[in-house]
């Protein structure tokens, strides 16, 4: 089973789909750590203090995300530390904030909510049905333990209580909800008119004399900008690859070897006993020896726990918990675990929570990693930390050859590396292959690179790959060949007449209504198609959305009422703004009020979020270092 979960885990889907999940529980920088360790703190929130662990962790989070969205061509220039730190910082004092909060309102997460949320990722899952061993290798491929992964999602559940409590205590006044029907209501009487693209003559001359004329009067716009032949060295990961020693390879399979082992699994229920503030020691007493009968003389564990336990979130559930490996509940719960078998039922375990009676579900054995089935992501995970330590070596010296070099290939020749040249001139607008990349062309044409003749920096790419660059030969601007530029100007003409057609055919349609004659007078005369609706709305009506809305950004001033839009299928709607009422309340249905008020009152809450959090920033001691 291990093995087909680990083959599993290598598919890009799989990788991706682990990716989310984890950032799903990312909010405010969801991936700080209590860690160990001295160190000088990098902020101190109301007391608490913010580590440079917690900090690098949240900017290796952002950074993640940002890699996620941007993908292999991402500038590296986005990805550097000083840029993400500010950010990060700021989520994570943001985010001790709204903790602090929540513990000081003592909000909490039952090991039941946990439960349902570790149940419900489908990651965790095989074959549609929560898998422990599939929890433990997703969370050990996503850098987690158990311990950790629980801990945040109890925060997470407390964040949402939090900001859930704030934004839920927002409401909307009759007055709110008539100002916003004034708009969601309004209804506007629209008519028309729909011009074939066919039928949109431009008028223009596009002969080939024209065309020349154009061209021969603005040479500076058929210019090419200034060019270069570029050399340059380029090195990758992918140079520095060299097969693994195999006594190196299973040394190190013995020394990872426990971080893919997953360890027996158990599925347990409880009932728990909470004594409550008013009740005496004596009852309390009596209710655990009451439970401690009942369960001795046979009486059905599910249904004790749903009359009995003070656990209401699992109580429902016959007392379920979910699973453990020995590290998820409190130390007395798991070591009376220890002693139990299947089915088996503990006597009274008391914990800080409360005396539990705890019942022994089921038990998945554990399982230990092969060798074999270990040893390509072994071996490739070594391959490349080999590789990229080469590499940055090489860089190095790179560097250093490279900066008072009078060319590329004298530290080119002291490394052993070779000189490429670009295959087509460079340009800083486009080029190809490595020169693709924009701070590649920016480094060749800067003043230090293209005017003084220097070897640029070496430049950090996507993909684990370096470059330096120099100018091998500079090309001036030419005057491109007319036949290269002939589609261009011919599209330019076409666009400009084009547009000077449609707007005499407007100006056109005014001047005939300002007459007298109405639009549909003028469609018929002109054989047009033509259209109205009566009491459009912003939302639902049946008018095409170009034409929806530029009626509703038109107003009823004096030449304003009549306008025109290009159609997705590129004809022209000539539309006339003949009415304008403004919205009612009583005029919305009772789906439509409501939804309506449930819209504003999200909204609204939004905004006191927002205000909330800004409020408790305000009033926080924060120490930034």
């Amino acid at each position: 089973m291990l093995q087909s979960i680990r083959s599993g885990a290598q598919r890009t889907g799989f990788r991706v789909l682990i990716f989310l999940i984890i950032l799903s529980f990312a909010g405010f920088g969801l991936e700080q750590v209590l860690f160990g360790g001295a160190g000088t703190s990098v902020a101190e929130v109301n007391g608490t203090e913010i580590s440079p662990q917690e900090l690098q962790a949240a900017i290796d989070a952002q950074k993640r995300q940002i890699i996620q969205i941007f993908g292999d061509g991402i500038d590296p220039a986005m990805l550097e530390d000083d840029r993400i730190r500010p950010r990060a910082l700021d989520e994570l004092i943001e985010r001790t904030l709204m903790l602090q909060t929540a513990n000081a309102q003592s909000m909490s997460a039952s090991d039941r909510a946990v439960g349902q949320i570790v149940a419900s990722v489908e990651a965790f899952k095989v074959d549609g049905v929560f898998n422990p061993d599939q929890y433990k290798v997703v969370l050990a491929n996503a850098g987690f333990t158990p311990e950790r992964f629980r801990r945040e999602q109890i925060q997470q559940i407390m964040l949402s209580q939090l900001q859930q409590g704030v934004m839920g205590s927002d409401f909307v006044t009759r007055t709110e909800l008539l100002a916003a029907a004034e708009a969601t209501a309004e209804e506007r009487d629209v008519r028309y008119l729909i011009v074939p693209d066919d039928r949109l003559s431009t008028g223009a001359s596009l002969s080939e004399d024209a065309l020349r004329e154009v061209y021969e009067a603005e040479p500076d716009r058929w210019t090419s900008e200034s060019s270069v032949i570029a050399d340059y060295i380029e090195l990758s990961r992918d140079d520095f690859m060299e097969p693994v020693d195999p006594e190196a390879l299973e040394e190190q399979f013995a020394s990872v070897r426990d971080e893919y082992t997953v360890a027996e699994q158990t599925l347990i229920a409880h009932i728990l006993l909470i004594q409550a503030d008013e009740e005496a020691p004596a009852e309390y007493a009596r209710r655990i020896d009451d439970v401690a009968a009942r369960l001795a003389a046979g009486e059905d564990f599910t249904d004790l726990a749903a009359e009995l336990s003070d656990d209401v979130g699992s109580a429902s559930l016959g007392g379920e918990l979910g699973f453990t490996d020995g590290s998820v509940f409190p130390e007395p719960m798991e070591e009376a675990l220890l002693d139990l078998d299947i089915g088996a039922v503990s006597s009274a375990v008391m914990t800080d929570a409360g005396t539990h009676f705890i019942k022994v579900i089921e038990r998945v054995a554990g399982e230990s990693p092969d060798y074999d089935s270990l040893k390509a992501e072994l071996a490739q995970s070594m391959q490349e930390a080999e590789a990229d330590q080469a590499l940055l070596i090489i860089v190095d010296e790179l560097r250093e050859l490279s900066f008072n070099a009078g060319d590329l290939q004298q530290p080119a020749d002291a490394l052993a590396l070779s000189v490429s040249q670009s295959t087509a001139p460079v340009s800083l607008s486009a080029g190809e292959g490595v020169f693709s990349e924009q701070v590649v062309r920016d480094a060749l044409f800067s003043a230090e690179v293209y005017d003084a003749g220097n070897n640029s920096d070496v430049l950090e790419l996507s993909g684990n790959r370096f470059v330096v660059v120099r100018v091998a030969e500079k090309r001036p601007p030419e005057l491109l060949p007319f036949e290269e530029v002939a589609g261009t100007i011919r599209m330019e003409l076409e666009v400009g007449a084009r547009t000077a057609a449609r707007l005499a055919m407007v100006e056109s349609v005014k001047a005939r209504r300002d007459s007298g004659e109405r639009l549909e007078e003028i469609a018929s005369a002109d054989d047009y198609e033509w259209r109205v609706e009566l009491g459009a709305r912003r939302a639902g009506s049946l008018l095409p959305p170009e034409v929806a809305n530029l009626a509703f950004s038109m107003s009823l001033s004096a030449g304003d009422s009549i306008d025109s839009v290009e159609l997705v299928n590129g004809d022209l709607a000539v539309v006339e703004l003949a009415r304008i009422e403004a919205g009612n309340i009583e005029n919305l249905s009772a789906s439509e009020r409501a939804a309506m008020a449930n819209q504003l009152t999200q909204l609204q809450g939004q905004l006191s979020l927002l205000e909330y959090r800004s409020a408790l920033r305000g009033n926080a001691d924060i120490v930034t270092r």
